[in-house]
């Protein structure tokens, strides 16, 4: 009886081993199978500005070449400076001679009048010759400010209504306008990114365009940081982005790209309406949204607004955004409560 039992239990203590040894085999095959996660970076320059690229997958290297690629594809249709490019045969259109683009910019160009008209042409990608007549264009002098004169017949030229978008992706400018979309590229250039990358096996995805930064993390939420506008070296506050989507983080301002002449800083961002640069009590505007596009435009058109018709003009329009202003106040819309951060020197104020 005893020797029975015995048996028994070590046959009993083999099927166990047996089964330990076969499920850790089946284990390892599992490991074995997962694709291995690798990060790859690259920093390019495109579109006059520095895109930076990091990317978490097992097919990360391969998404990397493709976003380089989509890079050099983007900028031979859309650069105003590249000869040849869509946007510069577009400038050099007239009625009777219209040129035809591509789907691509076609739909760009649309979107563009639409967010355009949305702002009530506080934005306007006909903008290029007032950038020139301040000296932010690329022949352009910044050692002066330009006379009345100037101005004037710079103003004139800019309206967005003088790009005429045709049938069958034709389209043409009327004489003297100059379509330039450097207002609007990099947060189009980064939603188009993100698509090509994440078409990809990839888990995470940061792109940074000149400030400009789209994220996307399959398993976690992402922190953003956003520059101070007082000190450049600091963050004024951090932003949090949902995981399992792509989001943007977009930042207008002139505390960075500036003439300074005769003790007087002169901003990049012009008010269209008077062919100067923008006055405002904002130092800085974010946009946080899951569109780059409409990001990148109505970062630029809050910051010129100014604070008070901005907050109207984002709450009404239902835009999350981060306003701050000189004396340390920072203006928060409501739909960003706990996920928006102050740092030191800044307190949070929502509205909405």
């Amino acid at each position: 009886m005893f020797c029975h039992n015995e048996r028994q239990v070590s046959s009993l203590a083999g099927r166990r081993a047996m089964a330990v040894l076969l499920i850790t085999a089946f284990l390892l095959g599992l490991a074995s199978c997962k694709k291995k996660e690798d990060t790859r970076s690259a920093t390019i320059v495109a579109l006059d500005t520095y895109v930076s690229l990091s990317v978490t997958g097992s097919q990360a290297e391969d998404a990397l070449r493709a976003a380089t690629k989509k890079i050099a594809s983007l900028e031979d249709i859309l650069s105003r400076t590249k000869e040849g490019s869509e946007i510069d045969q577009l400038n050099h259109s007239s009625e009777s001679s219209p040129v035809t683009l591509s789907n691509e910019t076609y739909t760009l160009l649309q979107n563009t009048i639409t967010l355009s008209e949305l702002s009530g042409g506080v934005f306007d990608p006909t903008v290029g010759p007032v950038m020139e007549a301040w000296g932010f264009g690329h022949d352009s002098d910044p050692k002066k400010i330009p006379d009345e004169d100037a101005i004037l017949a710079a103003k004139d030229k800019v309206d967005y209504h003088k790009i005429h978008l045709l049938p069958d992706f034709r389209a043409y400018v009327e004489d003297g306008v100059v379509v330039d979309l450097g207002g609007v590229a990099k947060g189009y250039i980064a939603d188009a990114l993100m698509k090509e990358i994440r078409s990809f096996d990839v888990s995470r995805v940061i792109l940074d365009l000149g400030g400009n930064v789209c994220a996307y993390d399959q398993a976690k939420e992402l922190v953003i940081g956003v520059i101070s506008p007082k000190d450049t070296g600091k963050l004024a506050a951090t932003v949090d982005l949902s995981k399992g989507k792509p989001g943007s983080v977009i930042t207008s301002g002139a505390y960075e790209r500036y003439h300074e002449i005769d003790g007087v800083r002169y901003g990049h961002i012009m008010d269209t309406s008077t062919g100067r640069p923008v006055k405002t009590d904002l130092l800085s505007a974010t946009v946080v949204s899951e569109d780059g596009t409409k990001g990148d435009v109505m970062s630029t058109v809050l910051f010129a607004m100014g604070r008070q018709d901005a907050t109207d003009f984002a709450t009404k329009n239902g835009i999350s955004c981060i306003l701050c202003e000189e004396n340390g106040t920072m203006w928060v819309s409501a739909d960003l409560k706990g996920k928006v951060h102050e740092q030191d020197g800044w307190t949070i104020r929502y509205f909405g």
